[in-house]
Formats: C-alpha cells, sequence, structure tokens
C-alpha cells in the first residue's frame, strides 16, 4: 500500500517533492516511519527497496530485538534498530525541527523502551492489564497511573522503573506545536501542565508529552 508523498506524515524527514507515492507503514500510520524511509532516506543504507529486502532476506536487520523481515515494517518513538552487517544501534526520537531522527545507542540500549501508559484493564483473577501507546501490553501490579510513563525491558516485558508526572520530571513534547521540544514540569495545575523549555514556559496537556525521567 502507499500514499502520495504529500499526504505523508509530517514528521518524516522526506521532501515533499519527488517521487508521487511512497510506502504506508504496516500499522499505526499516524504516528510509525516505515523501515524503508529510514534505511534509505534517513541512514542512507539503501538506495532501493530490492537492496534492503536483499538485507531483511540476510536476517541482518532487528528492531526491538526481533528479526524484521518486511520493508513496511513500522517503527515508532523510541523503537530500537540494530544493524548486524555495521555493528550500529539506533533509537529514534523526535529532533527539534518536528521530524523523525535516529539516535546512534549502545547495545545494551537495544533492549529497554520509554513507554507512555494509554489505559489499564483488569483482567479475571484481578490481574492488571496495562496497555501502553506503542501496543505493548504488560501484566502487571504496579502502581503506574494513566499518562505516566515507563522504562520496559523488551526481553522479558518487564516494567523497570515508573516515570511518573510530576513538578521536575523531564518530558518530550510529541503533539502539539512544540513536539520535539524538550523540557522540565515547572507546575501542574488541575489538568494543564506547564514546561520550561530553554528560556521560556508553555502550558500542555498530558497527551502531548512522555515522561523521560
Amino acid at each position: 500500500m502507499h500514499k502520495t508523498r504529500d499526504s505523508s506524515s509530517k514528521v518524516w524527514p522526506i521532501p515533499r517533492k519527488g517521487t508521487k507515492y511512497v510506502v504506508v507503514p504496516s500499522r499505526n500510520h499516524q504516528n510509525g516511519i516505515p523501515l524503508i524511509i529510514i534505511m534509505r532516506d534517513i541512514l542512507g543504507f539503501v538506495n532501493t527497496k530490492k537492496e534492503l529486502k536483499r538485507i531483511l532476506h540476510e536476517k541482518a536487520v532487528s528492531v526491538n530485538g526481533k528479526i524484521i523481515n518486511g520493508e513496511k515494517q513500522s517503527l515508532l518513538l523510541f523503537d530500537t534498530i540494530e544493524l548486524k552487517r555495521a555493528n550500529k544501534y539506533y533509537k529514534l526520537v523526535y529532533s527539534e525541527n518536528r521530524k523523525f531522527g535516529l539516535e546512534e545507542i549502545g547495545e545494551k540500549e537495544t533492549g529497554k523502551k520509554i513507554c507512555k501508559l494509554a489505559n489499564k484493564k483488569i483482567l479475571s483473577g484481578k490481574k492488571m492489564q496495562l496497555n501502553f501507546n506503542d501496543g505493548i501490553n504488560i501484566i502487571s501490579n504496579e502502581k503506574i497511573n494513566i499518562g505516566d510513563s515507563a522504562l520496559i525491558n523488551l526481553s522479558n516485558k518487564k516494567i523497570e522503573k515508573v516515570l511518573p508526572v510530576k513538578e521536575k520530571a523531564k518530558v518530550l513534547l510529541i503533539m502539539g506545536k512544540h513536539l520535539g521540544s524538550l523540557g522540565e514540569i515547572a507546575k501542574i495545575e488541575d489538568k494543564k501542565i506547564f514546561v520550561k523549555s530553554k528560556a521560556m514556559i508553555f502550558e500542555t496537556k498530558n497527551g502531548e508529552i512522555i515522561i523521560l525521567e
């Protein structure tokens, strides 16, 4: 499936002009970016879809520790990618120009990811299912509120640390006009969150931030 280049997500770091159509990610069209865009347009690791397919056939690319076999595989914020041939590791981030970018990381960092809690569901036996913004679901009785973030171990699906929404917490803006900005929560009033970023303080809301620490 493809979409026109002009209608592609504004956070994809690709020119508005070029080939008429671009690949649609396999899931989460709004917030994801397909592997082919990352490998070709951001990293320049391949020039064509055919080259990428050959590399994937050789099981040389992993996302969040899992071997990937489709060029349309969708990556979301903070997903990690391993390029086995180059012995390189990257994390998908937002840059200050409001676009997706890649941050080079160490191998140990590929096994963990910060996720934002979207909702909870009570299962039989009073077990709690925690549903995160990127589709990860965990059975846990960890004390965590909707809107908080968590550092998750991807290999065992365990929460290593809860990152609550509170004053002085470090945040990344993931929506709105300040998308990509880093800051610190200055104060919280009712449902209003005030973030200090560089030399300014602006108002936002829980849905537009993710807690980093």
